[in-house]
């Protein structure tokens, strides 16, 4: 791998994030989340940091529940399409594991399309379970606001 630091963000790194080029993300980065994502209790943004910048990150959240453990939802792992294939999607996925285990969460939770064969692949290999006999569910609230 060329010279990858991954680690955290916090709010000291909120101009990379916004200078993150197109495509680490699923859309364009909006200033009005930066802040709010570094820094609200519970929410990590781990970063892949090349020379250029910002090359790829894991995003995802601690859900607290009053009956279970802490577990964490993993929202997304994104590399830069210049950078793929280089082990980062994996390197980012222990990261931010290791940040999941840090926090005190008891397991760690994603979804993704059927059709998403590299990113179910990645996960494969990062050592989760494919679960069968799930529908997920989602509104569009239709605001966009905070």
């Amino acid at each position: 791998m060329d010279a990858i630091e991954i680690r955290r963000l916090g709010l000291l790194d909120a101009d990379l994030v916004l200078s993150v080029r197109d495509g680490v993300f699923d859309g364009p980065v909006r200033p009005d989340q930066v802040a709010r994502k570094l820094t609200a209790p519970g929410q990590v943004l781990v970063g892949a940091l090349a020379e250029e910048g910002l090359v790829g990150m894991a995003s995802g959240a601690v859900v607290l529940m009053p009956d279970k453990a802490p577990s964490f939802y993993l929202d997304e792992i994104g590399v830069h399409r210049d950078w793929r294939r280089r082990g980062i999607g994996m390197a980012l996925g222990r990261a931010v594991l290791e940040e999941a285990r840090a926090l005190g969460c008891a397991g760690v939770w994603l979804a993704t399309e059927a059709d998403n064969a590299p990113a179910r692949a990645l996960y494969a290999r990062l050592g989760a379970e494919a679960q069968s006999g799930v529908v997920v569910y989602s509104w569009d609230l239709g605001t966009g606001a905070a």
